[in-house]
């Protein structure tokens, strides 16, 4: 089985460059002049995730596939449902698109109650209060927690007028 038609080969390599990609933006994250002798900095974890990503991805490309019972590529994506792949991953550039306009925490909730209709939760009351429920619990840890601003956005300061 050729390197092309194997499924955890092209796979590995595709997670591979991302992660090389993430590493090389990880040692542009800056960090604060206090802070740059201590042990843990900012770029402590993405640095850490990528070169256990890295290392993964190198062990996965060049052991011997197995070939016993593997299918190629073109047969596993033959039956896939391409829509709701699709629909997420438009709604999730919907979602950077209007995150100034509609701010973090409504952005976040009608990004998932969205995605909830997409992978066909019709249970309506449920999504929305998991949706609410997981948009605030993010804004309370991002904000309270790590002590990161969060904008409301432009949607709110037009509604409260200010």
């Amino acid at each position: 089985m050729n390197f092309i038609n194997n499924k955890d080969k092209v796979g590995s390599s595709i997670i591979l460059l991302a992660a090389l990609i993430y590493l090389n933006a990880a040692f542009d994250i800056p960090i604060h002049q206090v802070m740059g002798n201590e042990v843990f900095t900012a770029r402590t974890l993405p640095i850490g995730l990528s070169i256990l990503t890295i290392a993964i991805c190198l062990i996965q490309i060049f052991l011997p596939a197995g070939t016993s019972g593997r299918e190629t590529i073109s047969d596993e994506i033959a039956g896939f449902n391409w829509k709701p792949c699709l629909l997420l991953a438009g709604l999730m550039l919907i979602y950077s698109l209007t995150f100034e306009f509609f701010g973090f925490a409504l952005a976040t909730f009608l990004f998932l109650f969205t995605g909830f209709s997409i992978l066909k939760e019709r249970r309506f009351l449920i999504s929305a209060t998991v949706s609410a429920g997981v948009a605030l619990f993010m804004w309370v840890v991002l904000t309270q927690i790590f002590d990161i601003y969060l904008d409301t956005g432009s949607f709110y300061r037009l509604l409260a007028g200010g």
